[in-house]
């Protein structure tokens, strides 16, 4: 077959290659029993070769039973709008699935609060979706529920965070060690000699991040192995949103204490954060680097108050992760375990064309 046969291959073209009936074809393709292994990999080899791929809409319009994906995400109640913008790719996903006799169950939990996720994730477990995207925010607590889907087989997916391990179906998200090591690269580049960069983690409760731990880890596994390492150091302020008083006290602290601060790495997407502090103490001068590119975040950067934003695309992110658990549990698609988003470097300069393309 040439090329442009290869792509319309169906069921019938493989059944007439590998001389098996249509029925044979199906059982084969579906993993199911009673087709001998070597009639198996005859199918799978012409498969191979012809470039099949299923028709996974029509299948899905002939089902008599709905597919059920449940969403499991931080709300962003907490005044952080990050969490916006993969709610915006998966409506997006649902929104063109909506016809396919595809359910999108969300949930919501607050990302500070590990008794929220618990009795969300308790929630998810007793309606028995069909398949589950969720952000593992607490470790040890999602590999608990994760066992219970496993011994479901209910496949699942991870956005945003990934967790080593466990059987899920695949990640979503920025690889974030390599994330740190580009904020690392840019604050090398436009820092000068004997500075202090601010590691700045700001969350409600201190909650520790798997994520936000690893761009730190990449960040600082730069600064130790370049030749910046003897001129470059590093201070963290760990600040709890929970305190009314917060930022200002733990930065005027840190500020106070600190000399020689050339630089801020604010390792997850509140950024703003930082910048509003900066622009009411008037400190413009500063290197800024942060993630995300969120309204207020954008503000800042265009005022010069935020120097960098590291850009995830978190709305393709939560898309594709939705395609890939409804692309398995219609026609049991391969999917990739591991999907890195690009790490966009966004300034001033080049901000609006990525906010007309995203």
């Amino acid at each position: 077959m040439n090329r442009k046969q290869n792509r319309k291959a169906g069921i019938k073209d493989i059944a007439e290659l590998a001389g098996v009936s249509i029925g044979t074809i199906d059982r084969v393709l579906h993993n199911r029993s009673e087709v001998s292994e070597e009639t198996r990999k005859k199918v799978m080899k012409i498969v191979e070769e012809v470039g099949y791929t299923p028709n996974i809409f029509a299948k899905s319009l002939s089902s008599k039973k709905a597919t059920r994906i449940a969403i499991v995400l931080p709300d962003s109640s907490d005044n952080n709008p990050y969490w916006e913008k993969p709610i915006k790719g998966i409506k997006q996903a649902a929104e063109e699935l909506v016809n396919y006799n595809t359910e999108i169950i969300y949930e919501h939990f607050d990302a500070s609060n590990e008794a929220s996720f618990r009795a969300v994730l308790q929630k998810i477990a007793a309606v028995n979706p069909d398949g589950v995207a969720l952000n593992p925010a607490f470790e040890a607590l999602s590999k608990e529920f994760l066992k219970v889907f496993d011994e479901k087989k209910t496949p699942y997916v991870f956005i945003d965070v990934d967790l080593k391990g466990v059987d899920n179906l695949a990640y979503f998200g920025q690889d974030a060690e390599q994330s740190g090591l580009v904020a690392a690269r840019l604050m090398d580049l436009f820092t000068q000699n004997n500075s202090t960069i601010l590691i700045v983690k700001q969350a409600k409760k201190k909650v520790f991040s798997t994520h936000i731990e690893n761009r730190i880890l990449g960040f600082n596994k730069y600064l130790q192995t370049c030749n910046c390492k003897n001129r470059i150091h590093t201070v963290t302020v760990e600040i709890d949103l929970n305190d009314p008083n917060e930022p200002e006290t733990s930065l005027n602290e840190a500020f106070n204490r600190v000399t020689e601060i050339k630089g801020v790495f604010v390792p997850n997407s509140r950024g703003f954060k930082l910048a509003t502090y900066l622009k009411d103490k008037k400190k413009k001068e500063l290197i800024v680097v942060g993630y995300d590119l969120i309204d207020p975040n954008v503000t800042f950067l265009r005022e010069g108050y935020i120097t960098f934003l590291l850009s995830q695309k978190s709305e393709e992110q939560a898309y594709k992760a939705i395609y890939a658990l409804f692309n398995q549990l219609v026609s049991q698609k391969a999917v990739n375990k591991t999907n890195f988003s690009t790490i966009d470097i966004i300034t001033k300069e080049n901000m609006d064309y990525y906010l007309q393309n995203k």
